[in-house]
C-alpha cells in the first residue's frame, strides 16, 4: 500500500470515526434509562437488525467477518481476495416506530494473483446510512407481529484498488463500490416466546461511478427462526439469497459478475449480563449460481452488542 493510498484511507477513517461519535453523541444524550427487555416488554435476544424498537433505544455494536472470493480463471487470471471486516453500528430509535442506523466498516485486506504477487490494505469502507420504519404492529404493548420498511445510502468512502499493473481490480472485490448507492427493503418480525422468525428483502441499487465502472444492483433474501432456550442463550438458523446483475467496467459487462448464490446461516446469541449479546455465526455457501469464474467461501462471524 503507497503512503498516498494510506493517508487517504486514514483520513476516510477519520471521517467514519467521526459519524460514529457523532451518532453516539445525539443518541446518548437522549438515551433510555430502562433496560432493553424492560424498554420493548420482550426478553428475546435479537441480533444486529432484528431489534424491537422503543423510543431512545440506543445500540453500539461491533460485527467482525472474515471470508475469501475468488475471481478469474484458474492459472490464468484468477484473483483472490482474504477480507478481515469491522463493522462498527450506531442503531438509535428517536421514535417507537423508528430506528437509524449508521454503520462504519474497517477492512483489513489481502489480494493474491495468479504470478503470486500480493497487495495488502488496510483502510475504511462504505459508510452506511439507513432508516428503518416500522409501518404495522399489531399492539402497543409486547407486540408479535411487526412490518418494517427500509431505506438508506452507501456512501463512497473506501478507496478504489488497483493491481500491480495500475489497472482496476474487479468490483467484486474491491473493498467499495465507487459509487452512491440507493438501499431498500421490507422486513417482517413474529415473536411467540420461545420462539421467533425473522425475514427481509432488500435492494441495492448502485449509481454509475468514474470511469464508466458500475457494481452490480444487487436483491438479497433472508429468513430465519429462532429458539431462546434460556434467557442467556438462543440459536438462530438462517439461510439468505443473493441475486446479483452483471458488473460494467468501461461500459462493458464484467465477465465474471452476476448470478445467485444461497447461504445457510447458523447463529448463536449469548447474553451474560443485561443488554449485552455476543453472537457467534457462520454463513456457508450452499448453492454457488455465480456467473464466470466466481467462487465466494464460508463467512466467519463474531458480533457484540449493548444496550444502552
Amino acid at each position: 500500500m503507497t503512503r498516498d493510498t494510506f493517508q487517504l484511507s486514514s483520513a476516510r477513517f477519520r471521517v467514519g470515526l467521526g459519524v460514529v461519535a457523532i451518532g453516539f453523541a445525539l443518541g446518548y444524550a437522549r438515551g433510555a434509562s430502562a433496560c432493553a427487555s424492560c424498554g420493548c416488554g420482550d426478553p428475546t435476544l435479537t441480533s444486529l437488525g432484528a431489534e424491537k424498537p422503543f423510543r431512545n433505544r440506543l445500540r453500539l455494536s461491533l460485527d467482525g467477518r472474515y471470508r475469501t472470493d475468488k475471481i478469474g480463471q484458474f492459472g490464468v487470471d484468477q484473483i483472490a481476495l482474504n477480507e478481515w471486516r469491522l463493522d462498527g453500528q450506531v442503531a438509535w430509535a428517536p421514535h417507537d416506530r423508528l430506528f437509524l442506523v449508521g454503520t462504519v466498516p474497517l477492512l483489513a485486506r489481502t489480494v493474491s494473483y495468479v504470478n503470486g504477487g500480493e497487495i495488502k490494505t488496510i483502510g475504511i469502507g462504505d459508510i452506511e446510512l439507513r432508516a428503518k420504519a416500522f409501518v404495522f404492529q399489531d399492539r402497543v404493548m409486547f407486540p408479535q407481529h411487526l412490518l418494517a420498511v427500509h431505506a438508506g445510502i452507501k456512501i463512497p468512502t473506501a478507496p478504489m484498488q488497483h493491481g500491480p499493473d495500475g489497472s482496476k481490480l474487479p468490483i467484486e472485490v474491491q473493498p467499495g463500490t465507487g459509487s452512491w448507492d440507493p438501499l431498500v427493503g421490507v422486513s417482517y418480525a413474529f415473536f411467540t416466546r420461545p420462539w421467533s422468525f425473522y425475514t427481509s428483502a432488500s435492494a441495492a441499487v448502485p449509481l454509475r461511478g468514474t470511469d464508466e465502472f458500475r457494481a452490480s444492483r444487487s436483491l438479497r433474501l433472508a429468513a430465519s427462526v429462532q429458539r431462546q432456550f434460556i434467557p442467556e442463550l438462543a440459536l438462530r438458523l438462517g439461510a439468505d439469497v443473493r441475486i446479483d446483475g452483471k458488473s460494467y467496467e468501461d461500459g462493458a459487462p464484467e465477465r465474471d459478475s452476476g448470478g445467485a448464490i444461497a447461504f445457510a446461516s447458523p447463529e448463536l446469541l449469548i447474553s451474560p449480563i443485561t443488554d449485552l449479546i455476543f453472537v457467534l455465526s457462520v454463513r456457508v455457501p450452499v448453492v454457488q449460481a455465480l456467473n464466470g469464474y466466481h467462487r465466494e467461501g464460508p463467512i466467519l462471524g463474531f458480533a457484540v452488542a449493548y444496550d444502552l
